[in-house]
């Protein structure tokens, strides 16, 4: 990730084929258009990989696609998406090559993880992660699909509310969480506890939710007005 400019935040995914890497992208993007950066993300792929699959689970998961590819063979050739070059190796060329794939395990023996019926549920999981910890030692998927479908059918019920400003607190605890070292477990928990918190008004309580959504991309107000 290279600041480029005075206001502009350039993010490459060098994790080719890993939903992670993309997913983590997709927030740094959305964090950084809220503090008024133009932010761009590209991707380094090696040669000849065949993103049909990768593009349209991401699709699925609200993950804003790439607007430009790198590939491995441009690297080697001299052509680089900065200003300052990657410094990649044959080993790192190598590493990423065997990397090529969806990443999304949920067990050892590596069957990857299917967006399912709810999508969203998937990315509800995995933005419940910290950094480095494995998906398949908390993925609850049919959890975090009741989860989500639980929040949609509140913030349908508060649109019809009075509205209100948003909860200061909480929307400044989720701001934080995402400038701490994109810290979504906490964000997303900083959500859960505005839903249960019987202090905060309804109205409140969908301002603070739909403001929310555009960092989260869980589509939270998806069922207003049905």
């Amino acid at each position: 990730m290279l600041p480029s400019g005075r206001r502009q935040l350039r993010i490459l995914v060098s994790a080719p084929g890993q939903l992670r890497a993309y997913l983590t992208a997709d927030l740094l993007r959305r964090a950084a258009e809220q503090s008024g950066l133009l932010p761009e993300v590209s991707e380094l792929l090696p040669t000849g990989v065949d993103t049909t699959r990768l593009r349209a689970t991401c699709d699925d998961l609200n993950i804003h696609p790439p607007v430009a590819t790198l590939t491995a063979l441009s690297v080697e050739a001299g052509m680089q998406p900065f200003d300052v070059g990657l410094g990649l190796g044959d080993e790192a060329l190598s590493a990423i090559t065997g990397l090529a794939r969806l990443w999304a395990r949920v067990s050892r023996d590596n069957h990857e993880a299917q967006p399912g019926p709810e999508p969203l549920a998937l990315r509800l999981s995995l933005m419940r992660l910290a950094y480095g910890e494995r998906l398949w030692s908390h993925w609850t998927p049919t959890a975090d699909a009741e989860a989500l479908g639980h929040w949609r059918e509140l913030v349908a019920q508060w649109a019809r509310s009075a509205s209100g400003a948003m909860s200061r607190p909480h929307a400044d605890a989720i701001t934080r969480a995402f400038a701490h070292d994109l810290d979504s477990p906490a964000a997303v928990t900083t959500l859960a506890e505005l839903a249960d918190d019987p202090d905060v008004a309804d109205g409140v309580k969908f301002e603070t939710f739909a403001a929310a959504d555009r960092l989260f991309g869980l589509d939270l107000a998806r069922d207003v007005g049905k």
